[in-house]
């Protein structure tokens, strides 16, 4: 594991001795061998250049326009920082993050000698930032990654404050040794314990190779993720520098890619979320609605067999909504003459303002995982319905599974549902139910009834 007291030191030691040989190669002649950009030497101040660590170029396949937020993980003195700064421009925003104090004192000091405004440092690890959701263009790095011993966290936080389409782009040593696993017989991601601290510091005992650290990027919600040049940069002899690039796919194509997946792959006659019979739906419906006539839309429908009991109870108005095509297409190609609506698209982004009259989610909604999704979720849900109209909301019970087709999922109960109602939304009847898996197991599930209660 990652002894950050020890990477602090070291660092510590680099920014008030940066003189000092440390082993590894600095200084400006180490951001030429780089090939940094002869003109960022001179639109600098020099004494900057003598903090340069780079174990590579994350500039030379970065695009960063003026204006854009660009976050520096492992900023150090700020050399990475300011370029970024130089490029977004003074209507962009160049953040800095880093774990050593007195390197975030001399990033800060350095920006400040720069003359540069739009610049700020933070004190932070790396896997619980303090930025907002999808408020961030550029996420950069230089050989500061390979030092936290959980780098699934750190691209997880990467991608959770990237902007849908953010580029990130990062320099980090390697593993170059022949070897896949380590003396101790682990794998080198999840293994050190023969390491010293200083291994670490040194960027040596957290290293992965190309392929590992490629997987746990694109594991993370990447597309396009590549390394784009080995450097001479080495901390020893089985590592090295490496450049990366990589894309965020946008959550509701991740959702999208996911739940085509299951659907081309399962029988979903035996996945634990099928119901042999909607009877539970179907009954709650007949009571909430007024007319066979009342448009009703099915959210998040996949390939359930309610619309076919709806049908037969003479419901005329349905839509179905799923962001997998596949799910629907099963629908279709069972009910080939159905006269019913189908919406291949997330349910964050449905546009269809007072078109129903009931909205049923029999599983989707706990599926949302960030606060930013739950509230634009009801925001959604409140431009649908007309006013006085029904929403019927199924999660999992906190008591019920956590997870669900491979994905995390969030459980509530009565309370913990009405801590999220926006104002408009009224609570009417809250029920807990098991419901019985087609292996014949048992699921705690919570159903919320809702009411529009404005224009």
């Amino acid at each position: 594991m990652a002894d950050n007291k020890q990477i602090i030191e070291l660092y510590t030691q680099l920014a008030q001795q940066p003189e000092k040989d440390f082993g590894w190669d600095k200084g400006l002649e180490n951001a030429k061998a780089h090939g940094y950009d002869t003109s960022w030497f001179e639109q600098l101040p020099s004494e900057i250049w003598q903090y340069c660590a780079a174990v590579g170029n994350p500039f030379k396949d970065a695009v960063i326009h003026r204006g854009d937020t660009v976050v520096d993980l492992g900023c150090g003195a700020g050399v990475d920082l300011l370029v970024a700064a130089l490029l977004t421009g003074n209507k962009g925003r160049a953040i800095g993050v880093d774990i050593t104090p007195k390197m975030v004192e001399k990033a800060r000091y350095h920006a400040a000698l720069a003359g540069f405004s739009q610049v700020e440092v933070l004190e932070s690890s790396f896997d619980d930032l303090e930025i907002e959701d999808e408020s961030v263009d550029v996420v950069l790095s230089n050989g500061a990654i390979n030092l936290t011993s959980c780098k699934q966290s750190v691209f997880t936080e990467i991608y959770r404050i990237l902007k849908p389409e953010g580029r990130l782009y990062f320099a980090d040593m390697i593993d170059i040794s022949i070897k896949s696993e380590d003396v101790c017989g682990e794998s080198k991601e999840n293994s050190c314990c023969a390491s010293s601290a200083d291994d670490w510091a040194n960027c040596v005992a957290g290293t992965l190779s190309k392929q590992e650290l490629i997987e746990i990027i694109s594991e993370a919600g990447f597309r396009d993720v590549v390394c784009t040049g080995e450097t001479h940069y080495t901390t020893a002899d089985t590592t090295l520098g490496a450049t990366f690039k990589a894309t965020k796919i946008p959550k509701e194509n991740l959702r999208k890619a996911h739940w085509d997946m299951m659907f081309s792959t399962r029988d979903i006659t035996k996945v634990l979320w099928h119901e042999l019979s909607p009877k539970r739906s179907l009954t709650l419906i007949e009571d909430l609605t007024e007319s066979k006539d009342d448009a009703i839309i099915d959210v998040g429908c996949g390939a359930s067999l309610l619309v076919d009991e709806l049908l037969r109870a003479g419901f005329t108005n349905l839509t179905l909504l799923d962001n997998s095509q596949k799910a629907l297409d099963i629908v279709d190609e069972r009910l080939p003459e159905a006269d019913v609506t189908y919406l291949c698209q997330d349910i964050l982004t449905l546009d269809k303002p007072n078109g129903f009259k009931l909205w049923h989610d029999r599983a989707a909604f706990h599926f949302l995982l960030d606060q930013a999704d739950q509230e634009q979720y009801f925001k959604v849900l409140m431009k649908s319905l007309q006013k006085g109209g029904k929403a019927i909301i199924n999660t999992f019970h906190p008591q019920g599974p956590t997870e669900c087709a491979g994905l995390d999922i969030k459980a509530y109960d009565e309370e913990m549902l009405k801590k999220l109602l926006p104002e408009g939304l009224k609570l009417l009847n809250y029920i807990e139910f098991n419901h019985i898996t087609p292996k014949n197991t048992e699921q705690a599930y919570s159903c919320f009834i809702l009411e529009k209660t404005t224009k």
